[in-house]
């Protein structure tokens, strides 16, 4: 039998992330004004490359992905590195 899920719990849990959507929305937003055109160049430019490495594994969505998580776990190691030269963690 499955369990029941807690109506208020469920709506709490709701307007949780509707407040997380609208602070979000408001740091997007700030952020946007503030972006100058060489930020945004790269942006687009990074997504530009994203595009390309997908072309090239053959439209591989998988081998994309596992290629953007290791560049991640990559720049992690990097900055907990440096947080740990530094003290911070």
């Amino acid at each position: 039998m499955p369990n029941k899920l807690d109506k208020r719990r469920v709506n709490r849990t709701l307007r949780g992330y509707r407040l997380v959507n609208r602070i979000a929305e408001a740091e997007r937003h700030a952020w946007l004004q503030h972006l100058t055109l060489e930020e945004a160049r790269k942006i687009f430019d990074d997504l530009h490359q994203n595009a390309d490495d997908w072309k090239k594994n053959g439209g591989d969505l998988e081998a994309l992905e596992r290629h953007r998580i290791a560049s991640k776990a990559k720049g992690r190691r990097i900055f907990l590195r440096l947080a740990r030269q530094r003290g911070l963690s």
